[in-house]
């Protein structure tokens, strides 16, 4: 089984084959997700925690709790739509439908009996 990482500045789970990883002169190694996450840390040298779409930003503002509640009323939510989705299309019965070619050649064999009139 491959082992998962987590980004050393967002937070993210890293798919494995991706990603970079950084090692410092002392032999502290970071993982990183994306070159974003990369050039934040290393280049600009921001902090993640002042960072606000990382989930160290989330975590100390306290919103990680309300995007989890959040995702889980959308989740509930879809959830009751799909059931009344179900229940509308099975009430409603079939309606026939004419293909696009077969409307044309109905309306172009109508057109020359008009003409021939």
């Amino acid at each position: 089984m491959v082992e998962q990482h987590l980004c050393s500045f967002c937070g993210e789970q890293i798919e494995p084959g991706t990603g970079k990883m950084y090692v410092r002169k002392d032999g502290t190694v970071f993982l990183y997700c994306t070159n974003k996450c990369y050039k934040n840390m290393v280049e600009l040298k921001r902090v993640p925690r002042n960072v606000t779409w990382t989930k160290a930003y989330a975590v100390k503002k306290g919103i990680a709790h309300a995007a989890k509640e959040k995702a889980d009323q959308k989740v509930e939510e879809k959830v009751e739509v799909k059931a009344e989705v179900k229940v509308e299309k099975k009430a409603e019965p079939k309606v026939k439908t004419v293909s696009r070619k077969k409307a044309r050649a109905s309306k172009k064999a109508e057109a020359e009996t008009a003409a021939k009139e």
